[in-house]
């Protein structure tokens, strides 16, 4: 079943757009509050446009043979063991480079929200890991 985030990416697209027209100068008394609204605001607005542009680019050019064997692809064995390995190892990775990244963020003497959001994305990772592992289980 092709799941359609379509809605999701004009959400992400109008929020996005809503993020950098309230960034604007005097709406609010941080520089870095404002910084935080363009950039955040700036990667969902392209973010949904990219995925709105592709759908409606890959809608044009799909044809039924096509789409029969996009679907086979996308439901074969080798390829779903190749991104669940590609997604743990990922996941791996990123909970080296973070604890890396608290450490160096403590050792600098960075300021204390700085590293209290590195841990706290090791926790969440952590959790999420340790609650689909659960998940699973339970479904297979």
């Amino acid at each position: 079943m092709i799941k359609d985030y379509t809605p999701a990416a004009w959400g992400a697209t109008i929020f996005g757009i809503v993020l950098m027209a309230v960034s604007k100068p005097s709406v609010f008394d941080s520089s870095q509050i404002d910084g935080l609204c363009i950039g955040v605001g700036a990667a969902l607005a392209v973010l949904g446009v990219g995925h709105l542009a592709g759908k409606y680019v890959t809608k044009a050019v799909v044809t039924p043979e096509i789409e029969k064997i996009s679907l086979r692809e996308e439901n074969d064995e080798r390829n779903i063991l190749i991104r669940e390995r590609a997604g743990w190892n990922a996941s791996r990775i990123m909970v080296y480079l973070l604890c890396f990244l608290a450490l160096a963020a403590a050792l600098m003497n960075l300021e204390l929200y700085i590293t209290i959001l590195f841990v706290s994305m090791i926790i969440i990772e952590s959790s999420l890991v340790a609650g689909s592992l659960i998940y699973y289980e339970k479904r297979m």
